[in-house]
């Protein structure tokens, strides 16, 4: 994402993106200022300290004053900004180590161990960057491993979020995945090696999938009514 914005003329960084009212500059200081967090979260993780700055937070006003926090800055300023902060989260992951992975630290839905705090975050970017691309008719990488990442995390957190009691099979294409959930003894379990029997199927390529469950436009997702209305429940707890 940094190379494209490194590619993207100054005069282009007030065009539209796939987010309401947001231009590119201001999704990108968005960015950066997730990004910020990120590294603060992972770092505080470090020393055995779950932050609380995210409590009673607001997805669209909360985030948007943090995004405002940084000021106003110049395309350059912001590329610089954006490279440091994912900088400073390259290095607090290599503090924190395999082991550190399982900190608690934070995260929108709350306090969440560290892995599960950066596939948070991983998906935020990941969806960002297509509502940067897709209005100026381009498409990212896509990446097999991110994909999984961002996949995992968003089903099972929308079977969390919208307390769903029926176990899904979501089976994606481009790339090809697929993933099991259910819930065990009161835990979410997501799985890329098993399916239980009686689950409910989702099928879509994974670009497709993660626009519906975000509640953005795309393309044909199918499967039972009852697995899509887990999706479509979850896009509207982020509209609120």
């Amino acid at each position: 994402m940094r190379g494209w914005l490194g590619a993207l003329p100054d005069d282009e960084w007030s065009g539209p993106t796939r987010c309401e009212s947001w231009d590119t500059n201001n999704l990108v200081r968005h960015l950066a200022s997730a990004c910020q967090f990120l590294g603060y979260t992972l770092h505080e993780a470090h020393q055995g300290k779950a932050t609380t700055l995210l409590e009673g937070m607001d997805t669209r006003s909360t985030v948007e004053a943090a995004g405002a926090m940084l000021g106003d800055l110049t395309p350059a300023q912001l590329r610089a900004l954006l490279a440091d902060m994912d900088a400073a989260v390259d290095a607090e992951m290599d503090a924190l180590g395999p082991d550190g992975l399982l900190a608690m630290a934070e995260a929108p839905p709350g306090h969440v161990p560290a892995y599960l705090a950066i596939s948070h975050f991983l998906f935020d970017s990941w969806v960002h960057e297509y509502d940067l691309m897709l209005p100026r008719g381009e498409r990212p990488q896509v990446e097999d491993r991110e994909s999984l990442v961002v996949a995992a995390y968003l089903t099972g957190l929308a079977v969390v979020l919208t307390d769903a009691t029926v176990s899904l099979d979501i089976r994606l294409s481009e790339p090809d995945l697929r993933l099991g959930i259910w819930v065990e003894a009161g835990v979410t379990v997501v799985s890329c090696r098993s399916v239980p029997d009686d689950a409910l199927v989702v099928e879509g390529s994974v670009v497709d999938v993660v626009d519906r469950i975000t509640g953005r436009p795309g393309g044909v997702v199918q499967g039972n009514s009852g697995a899509l209305e887990v999706l479509d429940a979850f896009a509207r707890i982020l509209s609120t």
